[in-house]
């Protein structure tokens, strides 16, 4: 079991929990893990950003991650 704060987790929820927070963090901050992202032009940031959103979700239903968490 692994601690966090007051929650405890098994091995494979806070495996879960971490790809979930990275997945959020890449959307919310895509210019800090894509290399020249600030250099696409405003309409291919947008699609880039719509296929991270897709794969999000898809990846969270994958590890049986609620989505609107």
């Amino acid at each position: 079991m692994i601690t966090k704060g007051k929650n405890k987790y098994t091995f494979k929820q806070y495996a879960r929990k971490e790809i979930s927070n990275y997945l959020e963090g890449l959307f919310d901050n895509p210019s800090k893990h894509i290399p020249n992202f600030d250099d696409l032009t405003f309409n291919q940031q947008e699609q880039v950003l719509r296929h991270i959103s897709l794969f999000e979700d898809r990846i969270k239903k994958l590890i049986g991650q609620p989505i609107d968490e």
